[in-house]
């Protein structure tokens, strides 16, 4: 039913069946679109980059931001050329925050994608020990990357000696007005964010740091150093939004592992069980169904939905669209667990609704 194109060229056999705009590059056309599209709303946005860790970070951050904010963040792993503008075009009126992460296989690529993002808070993931492919050497890779962070007016980062170097050129090339360098650090008492101690025991961690000359202690449940790392970069983001610290680690411990993408798994009957468990919100749904719909093995199609947090739209709205959505992805059956879905069953042909997790299962 798409009735409108952006196209290079115009192919013979569809000419006056739909409506196209010829552009020099479609890819440009998309960035350009979306970086005109950023600029219509004015709210915090998060832009993460780095080597490793960005999608763990977005997707803890909208965890651990979730009850206080309505969160817009790139779906999975969108944070290619393609990706970041598709992201930022889902942006709505009813967002207040943004978390978007951009990932770059070689220099001149994040010129492109800071445009799109515009970040006001920027965080630095891990920056790995070595240069990738694409870049000269490690300095040149950690230049590129903090190119993100133009207009930012923070940047979270773990304190090293070649980061501060070029952070320092970064901000005598790209000044601004009482920009904040926000640093953590296991091993440099001048950062910002100084960790003491860490002790893992079985599956958790303690972390105990120093901010602002007063001491605390932290426990998250993971002992792995890359999951330490990431809680530790997203500690500095609620530090500078200044939650207080109970809340800081009441939230971080219920802190879970992230799957980085759709899993497939076999079922009995022939099935293919998709799960997204780890996300419940609108935008995941319409990419799991996207994916559900590249699996064409199955001709049968059921969708088990629990109650959808955090849209920003009205429950009411909300369930109109997930309907349609279901609709449009011609599924043939819905099993709804939730009392909120439960209440707008009417919208769903050929569905069952469930109370709970408890009840459903038996």
């Amino acid at each position: 039913g798409v009735q409108n194109f952006a196209v290079q060229y115009i192919p013979e056999n569809v000419k006056g069946k739909a409506n196209f705009f010829v552009v020099k590059n479609t890819l440009k056309a998309l960035q350009e679109l979306a970086a005109y599209y950023r600029d219509l709303f004015d709210f915090p946005i998060i832009g993460l980059t780095g080597r490793n860790g960005k999608t763990i970070v977005k997707e803890w951050l909208n965890f651990l931001l979730s009850p206080d904010y309505n969160i817009i963040r790139s779906p999975k792993s969108y944070n290619s050329q393609v990706g970041v503008p598709l992201s930022v075009i889902a942006i709505n009126e009813k967002h207040n925050l943004g978390i978007f992460e951009a990932g770059i296989s070689t220099v001149n690529e994040m010129v492109n994608l800071e445009k799109i993002i515009k970040p006001n808070i920027g965080v630095l993931t891990n920056i790995g020990s070595a240069h990738d492919e694409g870049f000269e050497n490690l300095t040149q890779k950690i230049n590129e990357k903090l190119l993100l962070f133009k207009k930012s007016a923070v940047i979270i980062y773990q304190k090293n000696e070649l980061v501060d170097k070029c952070l320092l050129d970064f901000s005598a090339q790209y000044p601004l007005e009482n920009r904040t360098l926000f640093s953590w650090s296991f091993a440099d008492a001048s950062a910002d964010v100084f960790i003491l101690k860490k002790e893992t025991k079985n599956d958790s961690t303690t972390i105990k740091y120093q901010y602002k000359d007063e001491i605390f202690n932290l426990e998250i449940p993971f002992s792995d150093s890359a999951s330490i790392e990431n809680a530790i970069s997203c500690l500095l983001v609620l530090l500078h939004f200044e939650y207080d610290f109970t809340v800081i680690q009441n939230r971080m411990e219920m802190l879970y592992p992230v799957e980085m993408r759709l899993e497939v798994k076999n079922g009995i009957h022939n099935c293919s069980l998709i799960d997204d468990s780890y996300s419940s919100d609108f935008q995941s749904l319409k990419i799991a169904l996207d994916f559900l719909e590249s699996q064409k093995k199955n001709a049968s199609k059921a969708v088990i939905l629990s109650d959808i947090f955090q849209s920003g739209f009205s429950n009411e709205e909300l369930y109109s669209k997930v309907a349609q959505l279901i609709s449009d992805n011609k599924i043939n059956r819905v099993i709804g667990i939730g009392t909120t879905i439960s209440s707008f069953q009417d919208k769903f042909p050929n569905s069952t609704m469930f109370q709970n997790t408890a009840e459903f299962i038996a």
